[in-house]
């Protein structure tokens, strides 16, 4: 038997042989460089594909959201239902997601992201249902608060399930990549639900609207149970109501959870809803339209710019570790993009205001959800995230409340007011930049 020498031939490393250059031997650098290299190609394509298996169903679920808008109300109002009790069909959707969010967190860590948010998807199809029943049956008011009321615990489903995989997918170092992905298909998923709900309705009806969003929930469904992966991790024990209270009260998720709140109350909240009256009242037109056309032209802005900046942000935050900083600079930016739109005179201006508040949006929220990935350890993440998606609901309920109130004393009230509650919460964003340099 010849036992082999130091001498003897050696045949070239693995890299070699896929064609990335080896200087030096493996315990010189140039193995482990060419190793680290691709082992930072391979983990950011990973995630990448994780996150765009998980984005079509995040999409989804926040269009079945927004396809509602344009069709409940009027077919509402034609069966004579009150328009109070169509403010509560309306509101009662995110009522439930903002009491079912943590416990949802809980058993995505508990369960698995992966089944959760099939689960959610599932639930998806059974609201579309719901809505199809409402209109075929003649009884609308039942079947749409109905669907309306599961759609709560459905997207919450989805939504926090989306997140929490989202970070297992990314993990420390590509986590902000995939937060942005899943964050941009939650964002442009509602607005683009207001759309196509208004315009296939007109087209084509009530009924096939909701049909056509159930078959496009089932199948992103089916490419879910497909493609997603199952990234959880393992729960050492089962978690309780102690757990999820312990978790809300964390002084690290209080400060992550009051900027969800601030970017939710002001951006998603606030001038959404109050912009089609300020374009209103100053008799402001863009490219020849009216108000409406106008306003909606802003708004589909305001969401282009936010899911323009969200890649951006990933990235950035991850390359250079500095997701709380970024989240900082966007919390900083989103007050002059205030103030730009309460003292603008002139359409100009308030574009600018809301091109600025769209790139500020876009870089707090997924800074925010990456953080997350950076402080709570991955078997807390579910809960985690149901914190934090509670905290953006709450923001984006009170917002429009607000707003609406404010906006009644005077054309500018809300956004300056807004500008010096977003003001109040820049110490907690600096208090994230110090915790997550020592995380």
């Amino acid at each position: 038997m010849v036992e082999s020498t130091s001498d003897e031939r050696q045949p070239p490393n693995r890299y070699e042989a896929l064609g990335y250059p080896a200087t030096g031997d493996d315990d010189h650098g140039g193995d482990a460089r060419a190793g680290a290299f691709l082992k930072d190609t391979h983990e950011a394509a990973v995630a990448a594909r994780a996150a765009l298996a998980i984005a079509p169903g995040v999409l989804l679920a926040g269009v079945a959201g927004g396809i509602a808008f344009p069709i409940l109300p009027i077919v509402g109002i034609q069966a004579g239902l009150s328009v109070p009790f169509i403010g509560i069909i309306l509101a009662s959707n995110r009522a439930m997601r903002v009491l079912s969010s943590p416990l949802v967190g809980a058993l995505s860590d508990r369960f698995g992201g992966r089944r959760t948010l099939i689960a959610g998807l599932v639930l998806q199809v059974a609201v579309m249902l719901l809505y199809t029943l409402g209109i075929t049956s003649g009884h609308p008011g039942v079947f749409f608060l109905l669907g309306r009321m599961l759609h709560g615990p459905a997207s919450a489903c989805v939504f926090v399930a989306g997140q929490a995989l989202a970070l297992h997918a990314g993990g420390k170092t590509q986590g902000g990549r995939t937060a942005a992905t899943v964050r941009a298909a939650m964002s442009v998923g509602v607005p683009l639900g207001l759309v196509a709900g208004g315009i296939v309705s007109d087209r084509w009806g009530n009924v096939v609207t909701f049909e056509s969003a159930l078959v496009g929930v089932l199948v992103a469904a089916l490419v879910a149970w497909r493609l997603v992966p199952d990234l959880r991790v393992n729960v050492p024990k089962r978690l309780g109501w102690s757990e999820i209270f312990r978790a809300m009260a964390d002084r690290r998720l209080v400060a992550i959870g009051s900027l969800t709140f601030a970017v939710s109350f002001s951006a998603q909240g606030m001038v959404l809803t109050t912009l089609s009256l300020l374009v209103h009242a100053r008799g402001w037109s863009l490219l020849g339209f009216g108000d409406k056309g106008s306003s909606s032209l802003l708004m589909g802005l305001l969401v282009i710019a936010s899911a323009i900046a969200m890649p951006f942000a990933g990235r950035l935050g991850d390359r250079y570790r500095a997701h709380a900083a970024l989240a900082l600079a966007g919390l900083i930016a989103l007050v002059p993009s205030l103030l730009l739109i309460a003292l603008s005179s002139t359409a100009i201006g308030l574009v600018a205001g809301l091109v600025l508040m769209g790139l500020a949006s876009g870089t707090l929220s997924p800074s925010l959800l990456a953080l997350i990935g950076d402080l709570v350890p991955p078997d807390r993440r579910g809960v985690a995230v149901g914190v934090l998606q509670l905290w953006g609901d709450v923001g984006g309920t009170l917002g429009p409340l607000v707003g609406t109130v404010l906006f009644t004393g005077g054309l500018r009230a809300p956004y300056l007011a807004t500008a010096v509650l977003l003001a109040c919460f820049i110490p907690f964003a600096a208090r994230l930049v110090r915790w997550n340099a020592r995380a």
